[in-house]
């Protein structure tokens, strides 16, 4: 007879109903939970016992966890400690194997391809952490236990519970924690831990998964006599990485990164964390630009353009907004799963404008993107002008992509169009909706933008079946310059409910770069994209004269 498991269906804080355990440690336990408040919703729901000593720890990750903004970290959703002494995290619930269970799965052996992908997302995540302000933050215990893995092979890394925030000049830490067999010397012997930690601990894990798992601490075997065919470049790097000496290793991230990441088979797919020192780079050599994106009609896809142009740049390592214009109806704040995913205590920047009295609190990033959404309900001042070149002083990023939707007439906007640096117009292959009386009018002011010397194109959200293709084309004076593939819908969808960015998936950011490719040719200088290809131009659009 089954015996009922004393946590099955517990509710905490009034909310949360526990379902199944997911995992335990000697120091915490991970259930799935389901929300009675948000019917259908799940989350993951670490328990920790918290007594007098444990009970500021516990604060402390919680604290740490709410400050962090990538989507490669746990968001956390709710912490609190109940009347009996128990701390509970609500986090986001991830579905998908960890790295120690696909390891056993595959008998122990992972390609080399997929082992160096995976070490280049985790030295994002490390670049982000190690980076972070007002205090770097060192993670300390890094094990293939704590990372997960989607079925696109994209990481999360998960498990704060050693995390510390690292404190320039102390000579040691108050608690040596990690785990046996990847923790670096200096968490053995009482000393001070710092990036050099967690670069450490990433070596021991890659020798671990490289070796068939065996244990550098344990082995002292060269990777070269354990498995034929690894890289020389990767051997090299493992070596250096787990160096006794802190300052005998790899001194930071990027570091680390750029001897790895020519060994990377898809170097578009892995995500790159903010940071001053990664982006001056690649900024450096983009001109500041204002991109204007807006739909000829409504529904044709103005805002999932903005975003795939967003992650293409996160991408390619490029810092920029995605600015929705506050006069149309909200749909980024949704769409991103804003209230998971924003920042704690998140204000926007559009309600600034309206009550400049209002502090402004940390922005929303997602690696090198910056979301600037309108409030769920909309925006309910009155916006002008001067407020739209106050809210583009106050994003300050190298390339501005702004949202308008259909919002052509509005006097902001048109201010905007005149000044901005390229005017992207989405249409798809629906012939009557090009010939609405708005769709000409808005066809009017883009011709008058172009006539005045303005960068105006056109891009195409989905194909154009075969047998219209050659009458519509030739509706056009010259082709359009990208055409968006189309994507799954289910996969869309599913995307949209988790609140994740279908375009962060690497066969889909795959499609959209190659399709962006002429647009991109325009935007960004050709030797941040010759790695992935000469980028093709094509002559500005002098559209639709027959119909205006």
């Amino acid at each position: 007879m089954n015996q009922r498991s004393p946590w099955n269906n517990v509710i905490i804080g009034n909310r949360y109903q526990l379902i199944s355990l997911l995992g335990q440690g000697g120091m915490s336990r991970v259930y799935l939970a389901k929300d009675r408040k948000l019917i259908g919703k799940r989350w993951a729901v670490k328990e920790v016992d918290c007594s007098l000593s444990d009970s500021a720890s516990f604060m402390e990750e919680a604290e740490m966890l709410a400050k962090l903004g990538h989507a490669q970290l746990p968001q956390l959703v709710d912490y609190f400690i109940t009347e009996q002494g128990k701390g509970y995290l609500v986090m986001d619930y991830i579905e998908g194997p960890t790295l120690q269970d696909l390891f056993e799965k595959k008998a122990r052996h992972l390609t080399v391809d997929l082992i160096v992908h995976i070490a280049l997302q985790l030295l994002d995540i490390f670049h982000y952490l190690h980076t972070f302000q007002p205090r770097p933050i060192i993670y300390r215990d890094l094990k293939p236990a704590n990372v997960m893995l989607n079925t696109h092979n994209q990481v999360r890394l998960i498990d704060f519970g050693v995390a510390r925030q690292f404190k320039q000049g102390q000579a040691s830490d108050t608690m040596q924690m990690g785990t046996v067999g990847f923790a670096a010397p200096e968490q053995y012997v009482g000393g001070q831990t710092d990036a050099r930690t967690d670069l450490y601990t990433l070596g021991s894990m890659l020798y671990y998964l490289l070796s068939g798992g065996q244990y550098a601490y344990l082995n002292v075997k060269p990777l070269e006599q354990l498995r034929d065919g690894i890289p020389e470049q990767l051997r090299s790097t493992v070596n250096l990485l787990l160096q006794e000496s802190p300052q005998h290793r790899c001194q930071t991230a990027l570091e680390v990164k750029q001897r790895l990441q020519l060994l990377d088979p898809h170097p578009l797919f892995h995500d790159i964390s903010t940071s001053r020192q990664s982006s001056h780079t690649a900024s450096s050599h983009v001109s500041d630009q204002l991109i204007i994106i807006g739909g000829l009609f409504a529904g044709v896809g103005s805002t999932f353009t903005a975003i795939s142009l967003a992650r293409i740049f996160h991408a390619l390592s490029i810092p920029h907004a995605l600015v929705e214009q506050p006069t149309i109806e909200p749909d980024l704040y949704m769409l991103l799963y804003g209230d998971q995913h924003a920042p704690s205590s998140y204000s926007f920047l559009s309600e600034h404008m309206h009550d400049p009295s209002q502090a402004i609190t940390p922005t929303w990033k997602n690696g090198f993107t910056t979301w600037v959404p309108i409030p769920p309900d909309g925006y309910q001042g009155s916006w002008q002008t001067a407020d739209a070149f106050k809210l583009l002083h106050l994003v300050k990023k190298p390339i501005v992509l702004w949202d308008i939707s259909t919002d052509w007439e509005h006097p902001a906007v048109q201010e905007l169009c005149y000044r901005a640096d390229r005017i992207l117009v989405v249409v798809d292959a629906s012939p009557g909706k090009c010939n609405r009386p708005s769709s000409r009018r808005h066809l009017e002011q883009l011709m008058s933008y172009q006539n005045r010397g303005q960068n105006v194109h056109v891009i195409v959200n989905g194909t154009v079946p075969s047998q219209f293709k050659k009458e519509w084309h030739e509706a056009w004076p010259s082709a359009p310059l990208c055409t968006i593939p189309e994507l799954p819908r289910s996969e869309v969808l599913q995307a949209n409910w988790k609140g994740d960015c279908i375009q962060d998936r690497p066969p889909y950011l795959h499609a959209i770069f190659k399709a962006f490719y002429p647009i991109l040719g325009e935007i960004v200088p050709n030797e941040l994209l010759m790695k992935w290809g000469k980028p093709y131009k094509k002559s500005l659009l002098n559209w639709f004269n027959r119909h205006v």
